[in-house]
């Protein structure tokens, strides 16, 4: 059964349902989205800081390496990624670890999960299922929070309304009708009152369920996750009356997430005051944020942009390079978003990535990644010998409406 079939009877047997049931359905239901091959790929509809080029995650092996040093080197240091799609991260993370330190790399038990693990991996991928618990070492995200279903609310006549999805003919519809829930509620309560007639936004109420899975993982160490977004005064700025919601279809950006359900992606950009409070409640302290750019920075991103100057590449194979690590770090993309940690049953000395009195890491890596064909994409537009229009991150990423 397709996506929209499915959704279409479940409409048809309850009635309208809240977008955040729609978007549940769409991304990860029966022929939902993330069901459906391969979103992230030249061929697909996005790329991520993975794809882009092999040295974010070889950054990140830096930083669990000093994670793993500050907890006194313990026999098994255990990283638990959660969404790792394809487990390309989770490759170039563990191939990392065996170069830089051998004694690392046999600490290193890296678990890779997601909803629905694909067919093609370049690293054993698991169901949520088979989630370790009380492990000692770092849970990791990239890009998750954003995919998390949310409800999504209007000021209508001065009073919040939450949209639900319904049926016109062969079309979806929104409709606006009371809050489904008192959680909901109480959260647009936490909302200025002066928005303005028409604004409209998104609340993820799947944080707190999230927060509390993450504290029943960890023991001991780190909560590290990366995604765009803003703090709370931020994302619901009167200004920004469209909220934040974005799909993706085929590399083009869009707005209309009732449009080919389960055949694009649909996000919505994350509340890390949401975040903080979450994790907090889950037991957790906050062990410091900073923007991606800034977080490659301290972990020596440049110094490994030096090393691929002087490497003697063919000049295709070195812009490809070039161009990747510079999505890494692009300050109207990737770079801005948001790296933020958080300790459990931990001392919380300040993460290299995150302390900022380190101008520039030292290199640690004992060889520069290259792009990997198989594993990452050629963002100068060239893949294996094909053409793909690749967006921009103002595109991707623009606040704009």
């Amino acid at each position: 059964m397709d996506a929209r079939t499915a959704i279409r009877n479940t409409i048809d047997q309850r009635g309208p349902i809240t977008f955040a049931e729609f978007m549940e359905a769409a991304l990860y239901g029966p022929g939902g989205y993330y069901n459906s091959g391969s979103p992230i790929s030249a061929s697909g509809d996005y790329f991520t800081a993975p794809t882009a080029h092999p040295l974010f995650g070889a950054l990140i092996a830096v930083q669990l390496r000093q994670m793993w040093q500050l907890l006194d080197k313990p026999d098994e240091f255990t990283v638990v990624e959660e969404g790792a799609g394809n487990g390309g991260l989770a490759a170039d993370i563990v191939e990392t670890a065996a170069q830089l330190d051998s004694d690392f790399h046999s600490a290193l038990r890296y678990v890779a999960l997601d909803v629905v693990p694909p067919e093609t991996q370049h690293y054993a991928v698991l169901p949520l299922a088979e989630v370790p618990q009380e492990v000692t070492g770092c849970l990791l995200s990239n890009e998750l929070l954003d995919a998390m279903p949310v409800h999504r609310f209007q000021v209508q006549g001065g009073e919040l309304l939450e949209v639900f999805v319904a049926t016109e003919g062969d079309e979806f519809v929104e409709v606006l009708q009371p809050p489904s829930s008192s959680e909901l509620e109480r959260r647009l309560s936490q909302l200025t009152a002066s928005l303005p007639d028409g604004y409209r936004s998104e609340i993820n109420l799947g944080l707190d369920s999230w927060a509390q899975r993450q504290s029943a993982v960890l023991k001991s160490g780190w909560a590290l996750t990366i995604d765009y977004g803003f703090e709370r005064s931020v994302l619901y700025g009167p200004e920004r009356t469209a909220g934040s919601l974005r799909t993706y279809y085929q590399h083009t950006l869009g707005q209309d997430p009732l449009l080919h359900p389960g055949e694009q992606d649909i996000t919505a950009h994350v509340d890390f005051t949401a975040v903080d409070e979450a994790m907090s409640k889950a037991g957790f302290v906050s062990a410091g944020t900073a923007y991606q750019a800034e977080f490659l920075q301290r972990l020596g991103v440049h110094a490994a942009a030096e090393r691929l100057r002087a490497a003697p590449l063919p000049r295709p194979q070195k812009l490809a390079n070039q161009r990747g690590i510079e999505a890494l770090i692009d300050p109207n993309g990737m770079g801005r978003f948001v790296v933020a940690a958080y300790s459990r049953n931990v001392e919380t000395p300040t993460l290299l990535g995150l302390d900022p009195n380190t101008a520039d890491s030292q290199d640690q890596l004992v060889s520069l990644p290259l792009l990997n064909p198989r594993r990452h994409i050629d963002l100068t537009g060239h893949q294996s010998g094909s053409y793909f229009e690749v967006p921009s991150f103002e595109d991707l990423f623009s606040d704009e409406p």
